[in-house]
């Protein structure tokens, strides 16, 4: 009986951990064949640990396209898949493959997708990269996923908003990467003072000048940044129009640049804008998309409805004090503390001004056609109530917490879009603040995914949340678990 190579070995040990689970006959079905018969107690022995212990597993990629190719040749080779370069197989008819993986940061969120076109091209994008509760962990994913790039080069890095928890691994991630896009929420010079005031960073800290200005900082940090879009609030008859179909499988992939648009009045005499980075800073047109060919679309959300509700006077004497912090340096300090009072005077005296706004990124399929075959993943899901239903609806620490504020979403993005949204990560790690009862039934995903740490000071997620979401495959992502779904694309 032909011994098992180390190659198969590291492949079974991935599809020992599938979701769905695969039985043992499923498993020896792909790497039996006429004169080699493998029994159950091999595949025993493998999960047990008892034979090959310290071979490690196939990246999940790997697995999914050997059982692809497994299924149109009878007996490929394994050691051709184990590599961190994995594509669909064109003999099956797949125009691209797709991997979205939130990593195990704890307390925080780093989310990664890679869209690879059985063609040649791909394109590699990243919402948020911090940490409050597991830095630690939060630096073993930054160096996995860097080691995992077969290119140097991320195409779209989103921060949602500028929360320490989703931003405090930026300057890790992006250290010796190619970032062509870093999108950013807009947000007007006092607005970032304010929120910098409410994370308790002060005019001594570092991270100071990320809230002055974030192209400049992040220019001085190691980066190499191709441009940073800006995304302004959503207007009340923003909608984002249907995408056109008409994807051609036998090109690459290709494409991730913006729709570009206009500065909002109030960015000007904004730093962002005069700053002396030479980073190219445009904005994003109202309901602007990210096109990755006429094959996938990434479509950020800045709900206008968050943005404090301030006077016209409150938003000129806020602007005078952050213009004289910003030309007088030595008096930072008593211009910030000037402006938490002017902030106080206003909305009244507590713990300080609250960062209210986050980027919603939505990514998924364009037009009716696309489907999503080989699904392999590392939590259970369910996708039966759309088989285009594997899109990614990114919602940071966004707020969903009155039926307003999720018919602006559904207005904006449009019901067939959020069908499609089958993986969805629930708000602030699963707050109860940033959510309204009956949203789990609402969005009906095949995923919902749960980045917090429950041992931490907050206890995300809150029980009323989990069980709203309970029906719909919760996926606690923390410091030991995470989750990663590969899937190929077909055009029907």
């Amino acid at each position: 009986m032909a011994a098992l190579t180390p190659d198969e070995v590291s492949l079974i040990k991935t599809m020992l951990a599938l979701k769905p689970e695969l039985s043992k006959q499923d498993i020896l079905s792909y790497f039996t064949r006429p004169g080699r018969h493998i029994n159950h107690a091999r595949i025993g022995e493998i999960e047990n640990r008892t034979l090959h212990p310290a071979v490690p597993p196939a990246p999940l990629q790997a697995a999914l396209a050997y059982m692809a190719t497994r299924a149109a040749l009878p007996y490929p080779d394994a050691s051709q898949f184990i590599s961190v370069t994995v594509s669909p197989a064109p003999s099956l008819g797949a125009v691209a493959l797709l991997d979205v993986s939130w990593w195990p940061v704890g307390q925080g969120l780093f989310m990664t997708g890679r869209l690879a076109g059985v063609r040649g091209g791909q394109f590699n994008w990243v919402y948020d990269c911090g940490s409050t509760s597991g830095a630690a962990e939060r630096d073993v994913a930054i160096g996995t996923y860097k080691r995992q790039l077969d290119a140097q080069t991320i195409d779209l890095v989103t921060l949602s908003h500028f929360d320490s928890d989703h931003i405090n691994g930026i300057v890790e991630l992006i250290k010796g990467l190619r970032v062509r896009t870093l999108l950013l929420p807009y947000i007007p010079l006092w607005q970032r003072l304010l929120i910098a005031i409410g994370q308790g960073v002060t005019e001594a800290d570092a991270l100071f000048g990320f809230y002055l200005d974030p192209a400049g900082y992040l220019a001085s940090s190691g980066g190499d940044f191709g441009e940073i879009v800006f995304v302004p609030s959503a207007g009340p008859d923003d909608v984002v129009p249907p995408a056109e179909e008409g994807f051609d499988p036998d090109l690459p992939i290709e494409g991730g640049k913006p729709e570009y648009g206009d500065p909002p009045p109030e960015s000007d005499a904004d730093p962002i804008l005069s700053g002396t980075s030479n980073i190219q800073v445009r904005f994003l047109r109202p309901s602007g998309r990210i096109l990755i060919s006429t094959l996938w679309e990434l479509v950020p959300y800045n709900d206008a409805s968050m943005q404090p509700l301030a006077t016209t006077k409150f938003v000129s004497r806020a602007s005078r004090v952050s213009r004289f912090l910003l030309n007088n340096p030595v008096r930072r300090k008593a211009a910030l503390a000037t402006l938490k009072r002017v902030y106080q005077r206003t909305f009244g005296a507590g713990p300080g001004p609250a960062n209210l706004i986050s980027l919603f990124l939505y990514s998924g399929p364009i037009g009716s056609r696309v489907r999503f075959d080989t699904v392999a993943a590392t939590a259970a899901f369910d996708r039966q109530w759309g088989q285009a239903n594997l899109g990614q609806l990114a919602t940071g620490d966004g707020y969903l917490d009155t039926p307003a504020r999720l018919h602006a979403l559904q207005r904006f993005y449009s019901t067939s879009r959020l069908q499609r949204a089958g993986l969805f990560q629930v708000m602030h790690h699963g707050a109860r603040d940033n959510w309204h009862a009956g949203l789990g039934a609402i969005f009906k995903p095949a995923a919902s995914v749960f980045s917090s740490d429950p041992d931490y000071t907050h206890g995300h997620p809150h029980a009323e949340v989990l069980r709203d979401f309970w029906p719909w495959h919760p996926i606690q992502v923390d410091k030991s678990s995470g989750f990663e779904l590969v899937a190929l694309l077909r055009i029907a």
